[in-house]
């Protein structure tokens, strides 16, 4: 297999796209085929390079470990698909929808894979006054996703797409149903039976001293600026993102990664999902309207958006059946269980669209040429 045009490929994100570092793991069959990393741990100015090892904010490749959670705990008959929300969190069994410039009840009740579809009605905005409320008083995850079903939803539940807080909602029903925390039930269910340290949602000095500078797009002034560390998602500093909360090495989430690609057992024989399981969180779950709203706003056709993860529906550029997310910042997850193909790369450039409609398909070519040897 020759990864050179993968190796210099990450070497030109910086002058191509401005990506000042990034991070790669490709790996098949439990076995880690190539990994490179490249640039600087700063911006702006000449610092230190990567070394390897390098702490990121993964952002909505959190989702994935979200999903994986939920399906754990439905073959274990603690959480049904179709199970109203309200049976976990009886705040969600009151819900209103805006309608104009009124409110009104929602007419459909809101269920778990409403949820992990992304068709619950819920939004992104972050500055909703109850969100805020719950901040002031330091919030921890079900507290504020209490709060949050206060909130006017923005249709009705099932009858459209919008990418939004419905994975931190299901973080709280993952809490209700499992009696634990949602950080510790991703350490103890996830991360701990794979052999995996490296995964936080609250990182300490030691995490932040080895994390790239974060930089974001400014869409007026189309430029670049140094964002901080911080992530904004981590509403409080109790609050566990079901959506986007997790920092992690590459080394420490491609293990996961590889699980999925591999009928959901890791390298080290432990399983986390059964196969047939893995295959239901990749059937896409969208039609109708749904759909359309998916491919308008998130990814065009042919992909689909199944439950927490989009899905490859045909053989073209791309295999069917491929699938995964990727992160806020540019961070990329992909399985492709034909060829028990795992991808992880990894950076730190938010509100960038070039990130996913250029980069990442440019990537991804470069890597299936090298594994299938073209």
């Amino acid at each position: 297999m020759n990864f050179q045009p993968v190796t210099e490929f990450l070497d030109s994100v910086d002058a191509r796209w401005g990506v000042p570092a990034c991070e790669c793991i490709v790996a098949q069959d439990h076995k880690v085929l190539y990994r490179h990393w490249a640039g600087h741990m700063g911006w702006g100015a000449p610092s230190e390079p990567l070394r390897g090892g390098e702490w990121y904010w993964i952002y909505s490749c959190t989702k994935l470990m979200t999903m994986t959670a939920a399906l754990q705990l439905w073959e274990q008959g603690k959480l049904g698909l179709d199970d109203a929300a309200e049976k976990y969190i009886p705040e969600l069994g009151a819900l209103t929808v805006r309608d104009g410039d009124s409110v009104r009840p929602a007419r459909t009740t809101l269920t778990v894979r409403h949820l992990m579809t992304m068709t619950g009605g819920f939004t992104y905005d972050q500055t909703l006054p109850a969100i805020q409320a719950a901040q002031a008083k330091n919030a921890g995850t079900r507290e504020l996703i209490r709060a949050l079903a206060g909130e006017p939803l923005a249709f009705d539940p099932g009858t459209h797409f919008c990418y939004s807080m419905c994975h931190d909602v299901m973080a709280a029903v993952i809490e209700a149903a499992s009696g634990e925390r949602f950080s510790d039930y991703i350490a103890r269910h996830i991360t701990a039976p794979l052999g995996i340290r490296g995964v936080t949602f609250r990182p300490g000095a030691r995490e932040l001293a080895r994390m790239p500078a974060q930089i974001c797009w400014h869409d007026q002034r189309k430029e670049f600026f140094l964002a901080g560390k911080d992530n904004s998602h981590q509403l409080t500093a109790d609050y566990d993102s079901g959506g986007a909360g997790i920092c992690c090495r590459a080394e420490d989430y491609i293990p996961f990664v590889d699980a999925l690609a591999c009928g959901g057992v890791g390298a080290n024989g432990a399983r986390i999902l059964a196969p047939e399981t893995v295959e239901l969180m990749r059937a896409n779950q969208l039609s109708g309207q749904t759909l359309a709203d998916y491919n308008n706003t998130m990814k065009p056709a042919p992909e689909g958006y199944a439950l927490g993860v989009r899905v490859h529906l045909v053989d073209d550029r791309f295999p069917k059946g491929e699938f995964g997310w990727d992160g806020a910042a540019g961070a990329l997850a992909l399985m492709e269980p034909k060829r028990r193909l795992s991808v992880f790369y990894v950076q730190h450039v938010l509100n960038y669209l070039p990130n996913y409609s250029e980069l990442h398909p440019a990537l991804m070519e470069r890597i299936y040429a090298a594994v299938d040897g073209k």
